[in-house]
């Protein structure tokens, strides 16, 4: 683990998502509503995270990937993935972070899993806030 700047993070994840969202004519926004926000934490095991949050929006047919984050009155750092691409079913919003549970005919089930656990290893937490016709949203939580 180390300290950085979540923005170089998300300059990380622009870069290594750079293809798939020029195939999918989406857009990659950020937004920081605190300044300089700082992370302790492994970057690769993070990037990993996002990278998958944002794959599986485009896989969902995104056109919008918002990544907004901030500090909370806790002094945590809340990261917010939300994307505008189908939304998740309520019968799957049960089962996604099961290991192998996938809705996708290639797909693994085991990339929100993982994902929820480096989060519960970094002693923070990782969830579905919310998934509608408007929007889809992961909710990341640093202590």
């Amino acid at each position: 683990r180390k300290a950085f700047f979540l923005r170089e993070l998300i300059d990380t994840i622009r870069k290594l998502t750079a293809e798939q969202f020029a195939g999918a004519g989406a857009d990659l926004v950020y937004e920081e509503k605190d300044e300089d926000i700082l992370l302790y934490a492994d970057f690769g095991q993070i990037s990993q995270i996002l990278v998958n949050l944002v794959r599986n929006a485009l896989q969902a047919g995104a056109s919008e990937v918002r990544i907004t984050a901030w500090i909370d009155s806790m002094e945590s750092v809340v990261v917010d993935v939300a994307n505008n691409g189908q939304p998740i079913s309520k019968e799957s919003q049960e089962e996604i972070f099961v290991p192998f549970f996938t809705t996708k005919p290639s797909g693994t089930g085991i990339g929100l899993s993982i994902s929820r656990q480096i989060m519960r290893l970094h002693n923070g937490t990782l969830r579905l806030s919310c998934s509608d016709s408007r929007q889809t949203v992961f909710t990341l939580v640093f202590r």
